[in-house]
């Protein structure tokens, strides 16, 4: 992002912080399958945001605060919070299942030093399950370290920066859409092929489209496409095709048969071409990330 720090407003709606959240989480904890807990108006334990900390190896649930605005009800950020609501909020989060090892509120306010102790002296009692606070500094800090986030959320702030370039954002909505399960971990570790399947044609929508969208339909980003195709980019159109018609094609065969909760791959030759396409198709994405800066894509052989 440079050096240049951008202050940047808290979201207006509480789903939209939520959204930040999630994104924020999955990032900081390195994991992929963090997630939203349930819908508004289910029992949620006090936790919206849940998943594994891989860095600091612990069960951690976010409680995204939030107030219902007096005009018309919708729900929005809240930027107060009191020692009262973070015991209120603590003791919800204690009927999780399975335990937190880690429960964390978080608000739009500023930072409080009196909280910060409060949560302190809470964690110095040696409570099994430790609380940590974030306020909108912390998002704000984390933003600005992370330009696909940016671009995602806030292009408008980059816009106002002069920083804003739709090339690059084309090439961080990418790095998104390809940062996934079904393209960055093994094929036969996937399971359901249907899900991969579906995956990769939602990949293939964002590539030509600049329309990234979630397997409901919700669009998580959308750019402009980049007037000028270039070779990598029709490379990656074509391996993501025959990565489709192969894997659909396996199902029709026999040769990739799905049970409940794996697959079983029949042909282990039709396996290694669906991961050297995968690995293929990483790479010539990464030759397109390294020369502008943008962290590059790890696959994974297990």
């Amino acid at each position: 992002m440079g050096n240049v720090f951008a202050e940047i407003p808290p979201p207006s709606y509480w789903q939209d912080f939520e959204l930040v959240t999630l994104d924020l989480c999955r990032k900081k904890w390195g994991d992929d399958y963090a997630e939203r807990n349930g819908r508004e108006g289910q029992s949620q334990s006090g936790v919206d945001v849940f998943g594994y900390n891989y860095g600091a190896k612990e069960q951690t649930g976010v409680q995204c605060k939030k107030r219902k605005t007096k005009l018309n009800g919708v729900a929005a950020p809240s930027s107060s919070l009191t020692t009262l609501e973070i015991d209120a909020e603590i003791s919800s989060a204690k009927s999780f299942s399975p335990d937190l090892n880690r429960f964390v509120i978080a608000t739009t306010g500023p930072r409080d030093t009196h909280l910060q102790e409060y949560v302190r002296l809470y964690n110095h009692n040696g409570h099994a399950m430790k609380v940590s606070l974030w306020f909108w500094d912390d998002y704000v800090e984390a933003l600005n370290s992370n330009v696909s986030l940016m671009y995602r959320y806030y292009d408008n702030v980059l816009k106002y920066r002069q920083r804003y370039s739709e090339d690059e954002h084309y090439l961080q909505m990418l790095v998104v859409a390809f940062d996934r399960p079904a393209i960055r971990t093994a094929f036969h570790l996937e399971n359901r092929a249907t899900d991969f399947i579906e995956a990769i044609s939602l990949l293939q929508q964002a590539v030509t489209t600049g329309v990234l969208k979630d397997k409901s339909g919700h669009v998580i980003d959308q750019c402009r496409v980049p007037k000028t195709t270039s070779a990598e980019i029709k490379d990656i159109k074509k391996k993501l095709q025959s990565i489709r018609a192969i894997a659909t094609e396996g199902i029709k065969t026999g040769r990739i048969i799905e049970h409940q909760t794996v697959i079983e791959i029949l042909d282990r030759s039709l396996q290694d071409q669906l991961n050297k396409l995968r690995k293929d198709v990483v790479e010539k994405l990464n030759a397109l990330l390294k020369p502008a800066n943008i962290e590059e894509i790890e696959i994974r052989e297990y």
